[in-house]
């Protein structure tokens, strides 16, 4: 379960004790907010983890781009020394450093995309958290007049958190958009590999090959 589904179950566990005649609502509330504070502060650590990852990501994509640059510069070397063969070589590590640096830019952007609807998301669970202190007190008193009015159990819920319950139904939503775009991801990335793959053991010496003559010429001028 993720951050935001965490979150979720706490919010939902403790609307769902509101029903409960014997629950103090003043207690219970206070209780909310303190259990979602603590998840928030939980998840704002995961957050600042998964930036950091992106973060990391990044610098190794730039490595990789260092090497391919590198590679190049060798391929360069080895034909101002007459070896076509160790020239071909160093453009084929070159082509595979590319294609490393762009799979992990890939990743990079999808922790950050992911961060960023994180913290737009959170924002709105720590406004929520505020709005309940300044109205515990409010909340408490509604909750306890549809208690004794008699209304339905859900009432006292539906009353005093709708817009809770409308912020945890989101909650859930970002969740499993987050969990199907790590399944779908995963696999589209495995595909994609294995396409280039293929298409390396068919066809990988074309590139090479116009790459080798491009470097002649310039080396020839």
């Amino acid at each position: 379960m993720g951050i935001l589904g965490r979150l979720s179950t706490v919010i939902k566990s403790n609307l769902n004790s509101l029903v409960d005649k014997a629950e103090d609502p003043d207690k219970l509330i206070s209780q909310t907010i303190a259990d979602m504070e603590s998840e928030l502060k939980r998840a704002r650590r995961e957050l600042v983890s998964t930036l950091g990852a992106a973060k990391r990501l990044e610098k190794q994509a730039e490595e990789q781009a260092d090497e391919a640059r590198d590679w190049e510069e060798k391929a360069v070397l080895a034909l101002k020394q007459g070896d076509d063969d160790l020239a071909r070589e160093a453009l084929r590590r070159k082509a595979r450093a590319l294609k490393e640096e762009e799979r992990i830019r890939g990743q990079s952007a999808d922790q950050s995309s992911a961060a960023d609807e994180m913290k737009s998301a959170l924002s709105r669970v720590e406004e929520k958290i505020e709005e309940l202190k300044v109205r515990k007190t409010s909340l408490a008193s509604q909750v306890r007049r549809s208690r004794t009015s008699g209304s339905s159990p859900g009432a006292a819920k539906a009353s005093a958190f709708d817009e809770l319950e409308r912020m945890v139904d989101r909650i859930d939503q970002l969740d499993a958009e987050a969990e199907a775009h790590d399944v779908l991801g995963d696999r589209n990335r495995a595909e994609l590999d294995a396409r280039f793959r293929q298409l390396e053991k068919s066809a990988h010496g074309d590139g090479v090959e116009d790459e080798l003559a491009e470097l002649k010429k310039m080396l020839d001028k």
